[in-house]
């Protein structure tokens, strides 16, 4: 369930999808990524363990999300920021995937001003289904949302009980030089 969300929507391009690709017409550079998360249903108090290897691997917002989920954020929405790199070649392919090989991603919409994802993953008995949505606002500007659903042994104490995620966020390009930041290695 680790890097599934938002944080990623830039970071990770997939090699194999559904469809032919259409790329997002937006520059290439640094972007300042914003994403508000909320959770709501049954508690998580039982979230697979990650790591502090793993949480260190992660992009920052990534890692802020799972560390919120493993300690319960109560519902309340949840927004982090960060800068990410994002190269010509990155935009030529569908701009979600986290990397994270317990997940199938299908490209079920794709055009110069929007992508649409189908995202499945399973980790332990926990199964998580859901689908994002990209918009391109100008070659400056992208804002999406995702909504997920988890269901399984992890989700809550009650087996089979399910948890719903919804996140909603907007991009922003800063300039052509991405400085410090690096590029995401494609998924790896």
């Amino acid at each position: 369930m680790k890097k599934i969300l938002f944080p990623i929507v830039f970071a990770c391009p997939v090699a194999i999808w559904a469809q032919e690709i259409k790329p997002i017409d937006a520059k290439p550079g640094l972007w300042e990524n914003t994403s508000t998360m909320e959770m709501s249903g049954a508690a998580m108090p039982n979230m697979p363990q990650i790591s502090p290897e793993q949480l260190a691997q992660m992009p920052p917002e990534a890692r802020a999300r799972v560390e919120a989920m493993m300690k319960g954020n109560g519902g309340s929405p949840r927004t982090n920021t960060a800068k990410v790199c994002i190269t010509r070649e990155q935009l030529s392919q569908p701009l979600f995937n986290s990397g994270q090989r317990n997940c199938t991603y299908k490209l079920t919409g794709s055009a110069a001003d929007s992508q649409q994802i189908h995202v499945e993953c399973t980790t332990g008995n926990t199964q998580m289904a859901g689908d994002l949505k990209l918009e391109r606002v100008d070659s400056e500007h992208v804002k999406g949302n995702m909504v997920m659903k988890a269901t399984g042994d992890s989700t809550s104490a009650r087996p089979g009980a399910s948890v719903n995620i919804k996140t909603t966020f907007s991009g922003k390009w800063l300039s052509s030089d991405c400085g410090d930041v690096k590029p995401a290695a494609d998924g790896k």
